[in-house]
């Protein structure tokens, strides 16, 4: 049984089935196109670009040339299905990564451009900082946690620079990894876990937090997968909000579900 939580809903993976692509776990139904919002199969083709991922047919309406042989700029092999866009160029999601520390870099993590060899190439902002590369002096750098001096190595997050060890959640007082997610609350960064249980919606029926879009009725929040239609009794899908309709002042249904 898996217990890795998937990035798109930020909850535990409990089913015996789950969707891996570019080192993290999905729910099924939760891997789905950014634009038309339909999942998205195991073996789809899809476009991976900073965070978003689109199903081969939005993005063709972007883009008449995908769909189209494509070289991966890390190794220089050709690109079957999936692929990450950085730099301009088209990469393996395996392939970029940081040119210092070979570490695998997520499109939608902060990261910087440098020049190896002639050919422009990814660099982590973990390598960037602890180097004390990113071009500010350091002696003129104040924590934004404990508002001392920050003489070595530092973490830079909304607009400010914190001591690594000062960089926490403003919740749980937990320290923030560089490497992970977080969200903010009135300016002041907080885990994503703390976000789910005290600041993000809970749906009606599963208790269980919500992201992205969801069915909204009276002063309650719904995922779409735990309500079903009375009449039919098949589960709404993300994007079905023009089609469906509350009878009854408590029941949902497809607009084209006839009882």
């Amino acid at each position: 049984m898996s217990s890795a939580t998937c990035p798109a809903c930020f909850t535990k993976i409990t089913d015996k089935t789950w969707i891996l692509f570019s080192k993290a776990k999905y729910h099924k139904e939760c891997f789905t196109c950014h634009k038309c919002h339909r999942m998205i199969g195991a073996h789809e083709s899809l476009k991976h670009n900073g965070g978003v991922r689109t199903c081969v047919d939005c993005a063709k309406k972007d883009d008449p040339s995908i769909g189209e042989s494509k070289t991966c700029q890390g190794c220089g092999e050709a690109i079957d299905k999936a692929w990450v866009i950085g730099l301009g160029n088209t990469w393996h999601s395996s392939c970029f990564k940081c040119t210092e520390c070979s570490r695998v870099i997520d499109p939608k993590e902060k990261f910087f451009k440098v020049e190896v060899d002639g050919k422009h190439v990814p660099k982590c902002g973990d390598c960037k900082v602890t180097k004390g590369i990113a071009g500010l002096d350091v002696k003129e750098k104040v924590c934004a946690g404990c508002e001392k001096e920050i003489e070595s190595a530092w973490v830079v997050a909304l607009n400010k620079h914190w001591h690594h060890d000062c960089f926490k959640c403003s919740h749980c007082d937990r320290k923030i990894d560089s490497k992970e997610q977080f969200l903010t609350n009135l300016g002041n960064p907080v885990c994503m876990g703390c976000n789910n249980d005290h600041f993000r919606s809970k749906c009606a029926v599963c208790s269980k937090p919500i992201a992205g879009t969801s069915l909204i009725y009276k002063e309650s929040s719904f995922h779409h997968a735990c309500v079903n239609c009375y009449v039919c009794d098949e589960a709404f899908k993300v994007g079905d909000h023009e089609n469906i309709r509350i009878v009854n002042g408590k029941d949902f249904k497809h607009a084209d579900c006839k009882k």
